[in-house]
C-alpha cells in the first residue's frame, strides 16, 4: 500500500475523530466555563451591591448619631438657658425687694445725720454743752451708718446692672424697662433731700417757736419724710413683679404646648 495514502487516511480518521470528540464535548465544556463565569460574574455584583449597602447603612447611622448628638445638645442647652433665666429672675426679685429696704433705712441714718450735725452746731452756739455731745454722737453714728449702707447701695445697684444686660437677652422689653426705670429711681431716692444749710434754716424756726432741742429734732424729721417718699419705686417694683410672674405663667403655658 503507498504510504501516501495511508497517511492521509490516518489523517482523514483523527480529523474525524476529533471533529467528533470537538462536537460531542466542547459545547458542555464551553457551557460549564460559561456558567461558572457567570456565577463569578454574579457573586462580584451581589458582594458590590452588599458593600454598597454597608457604606450607606455606615453612613445613615452616622448621620443619626448625628442628629441624636445635636437633639442632646440642644436639649442640654434649652436646659441650661431655663436654669438661668430661673436664677436670673430669682436673683431680680430678692435685689429689686432688697433695694426698697435698703433706700429707706438709708435715709433715716443719712437723714439723721445731717440734722444731728446741725442740732449741734446749734447747741454749741447756745452753750448747752450736753446737747452738743449727744447730737454730735448721733452725728458719727447714723454717718458710719449711712456710708456703710451705701457702699451696699452701690454693690446692689452693680449687680442689678447686671441683671439688666441679662434681661435685655431672656425677657420682654417690658420688663426692661421697668427694670431700668427701678435702677434709676432708685440712684435719685438716695440723694440727700435737704441741704446742711436747709436743715439749719428749719431747725431754727422750729426753735424760734419755743420748742426745746429734741421736739425740733422730730419735727424736722417728720418733715424730711415727706422728701423722701418710696412710694413711686415701690409702686414700680410692685409692677415689676407682677409683670415677672405673667412672664413666666406665659413661658410655662408655651413649653407645656411645645411638648404636646
Amino acid at each position: 500500500m503507498d504510504v501516501h495514502l495511508v497517511a492521509d487516511v490516518v489523517l482523514f480518521v483523527s480529523i474525524f475523530i476529533v471533529g467528533l470528540l470537538i462536537k460531542t464535548y466542547l459545547p458542555g465544556y464551553i457551557g460549564e466555563k460559561a456558567k461558572n463565569l457567570a456565577t463569578k460574574e454574579d457573586i462580584a455584583d451581589i458582594t458590590s451591591k452588599i458593600e454598597q449597602v454597608k457604606v450607606e447603612y455606615a453612613k445613615q447611622l452616622e448621620l443619626y448619631k448625628s442628629d441624636i448628638w445635636q437633639n442632646q445638645q440642644r436639649y442640654l442647652q434649652m436646659q441650661e438657658e431655663v436654669k438661668l433665666k430661673v436664677e436670673v429672675f430669682k436673683r431680680a426679685v430678692v435685689d429689686v425687694a432688697k433695694l426698697t429696704d435698703l433706700i429707706n433705712v438709708y435715709q433715716l441714718h443719712v437723714s439723721s445725720s445731717e440734722m444731728n450735725a446741725a442740732i449741734a452746731e446749734m447747741a454749741f452756739e447756745k452753750g448747752n454743752q450736753e446737747v452738743q455731745k449727744a447730737s454730735w454722737d448721733m452725728h458719727l453714728e447714723h454717718k458710719g451708718k449711712a456710708a456703710t449702707l451705701y457702699s451696699s447701695f452701690r454693690e446692689l445697684i452693680v449687680e442689678l446692672g447686671g441683671t439688666f444686660a441679662l434681661f435685655s437677652i431672656y425677657f420682654e422689653s417690658a420688663l426692661n424697662e421697668s427694670l431700668y426705670r427701678i435702677i434709676m429711681m432708685a440712684h435719685g431716692a438716695v440723694e440727700l433731700k435737704m441741704p446742711p444749710a436747709e436743715f439749719r434754716k428749719r431747725l431754727e424756726n422750729e426753735y424760734s417757736k419755743g420748742l426745746d432741742l429734741n421736739a425740733v429734732r422730730e419735727n424736722v424729721g417728720r418733715y424730711y419724710e415727706t422728701l423722701y417718699d418710696v412710694k413711686l419705686i415701690t409702686a414700680e417694683s410692685n409692677r415689676f413683679f407682677q409683670l415677672m410672674k405673667n412672664h413666666i405663667k406665659l413661658a410655662d403655658k408655651e413649653s407645656a404646648h411645645n411638648k404636646s
